[in-house]
């Protein structure tokens, strides 16, 4: 009996639609899903990716039509990204990326309903404004409300900037849900150690974090391991000492994130990989909210103004693929003070201060602005 409800006309990352959609899952969980009936699409059809079958493979199958947008979904499968050639001209595809990560049915349902309530036009124009800001900055300062934390990030280094946020056009594709804007030191899946990304000082994490094991299923228990080390971050505080780009020295806040420095600690003496600070990310859809588990794509929590997160490794070449939230982290010009991204200050209540002295301060009033 279907558990999950695909609905074709929620899906605003494909504007001005082709006459088909197509829903595209896994063999054996095909039963798990059902199309709903559309205004907007003259036909909605349901097609498989069989076991082993790549999605470049199912792409090219029989039956798969050449015009359409194609919504992907396999909760149990590792799938890699096709060529655009491999999607064709007469097609636009989302897919949610799940084999990553052990995606519960829980987590299916959440994410699907999120894909569905995601104004792409209006993550379109976040991601815009995002971008226009940090273009217009030399230098990003980083810092988080309780002052444990601050850092300085170089934007007008050689990066390989990315957006995960937006409409579609022909021969696209995009994760689903979207949401995301991030730079790399290199390209994104060109992992180099040498190349890093100009931010020093230090970052404090604080959030869902997600381990990533890419398509490699021996490591299961371990990556279950690592991640329950590192899930005490949901509520505990650690910091990293950071210099060009990578990480010297990692310290806890209090107590409960003693676990999660170990853990660092021992990846860092397994694999020095692992300290380069591999993609700087910023969450931008408002629509999601961070799930229990060890779940992939927690990443583009954008909450009301963008969300930091730091990623480290890149699965193959390092085991793990890690991302970190850095949920009170905010972004402000570093010439200006103007706020980029990042939550707003959270108000508290003041005490009495008595009478004022007289004196003057040299300060400029700036305004404040959201991405």
């Amino acid at each position: 009996m279907a558990q999950f409800v695909v609905q074709p006309d929620s899906h605003r990352e494909f504007p001005g639609p082709h006459n088909t959609f197509c829903l595209l899952t896994q063999a054996d969980r095909a039963a798990d899903f059902v199309l709903a009936a559309s205004e907007r699409y003259r036909e909605v059809v349901h097609r498989t990716i069989e076991a082993g079958q790549s999605l470049a493979d199912a792409l090219r199958a029989p039956g798969m039509p050449a015009e359409a947008d194609v919504f992907v979904v396999c909760p149990d499968r590792f799938l890699v990204s096709p060529e655009p050639d491999e999607i064709g001209p007469g097609r636009r595809l989302a897919a949610m990326p799940c084999g990553s990560t052990p995606v519960t049915d829980a987590h299916v349902a959440y994410f699907l309903d999120v894909v569905q309530r995601t104004d792409s036009g209006a993550l379109e124009a976040r991601a815009d404004r995002l971008f226009e800001a940090l273009g217009d900055a030399d230098e990003v300062l980083l810092a988080d409300h309780a002052g444990h934390a601050t850092a300085r990030l170089g934007i007008s280094g050689d990066y390989e900037w990315n957006q995960q946020a937006g409409v579609l056009g022909p021969g696209e594709q995009q994760i689903a849900p979207s949401g995301e804007a991030s730079a790399a030191p290199t390209g994104l899946y060109r992992f180099d150690t040498s190349s890093r990304l100009a931010l020093h000082g230090s970052i404090a994490l604080r959030g869902a974090p997600i381990v990533h094991r890419g398509d490699d299923p021996a490591v299961l228990g371990e990556q279950a391991q690592l991640f329950a080390d590192l899930d005490v971050l949901r509520n505990a505080t650690i910091v990293l000492d950071l210099a060009d780009g990578a990480v010297t020295d990692v310290r806890a806040i209090d107590p409960a994130g003693q676990r999660a420095v170990d853990a660092l600690g021992k990846l860092h003496a397994a694999d020095e990989s692992y300290r380069i600070v591999w993609e700087f990310g910023i969450g931008l859809n408002p629509e999601l909210v961070q799930q229990s588990g060890n779940c992939g794509l927690n990443e583009m929590f954008g909450g009301a103004d963008g969300t930091v997160h730091l990623g480290f490794g890149l699965t193959p070449t390092t085991r793990y693929a890690l991302t970190f939230t850095c949920a009170d982290t905010v972004i402000t010009d570093a010439a200006t003070g103007v706020r980029i991204a990042g939550p707003e200050a959270p108000v508290r209540a003041a005490p009495d201060p008595g009478p004022t002295p007289v004196r003057r301060l040299n300060r400029r009033r700036t305004p404040t602005c959201g991405c």
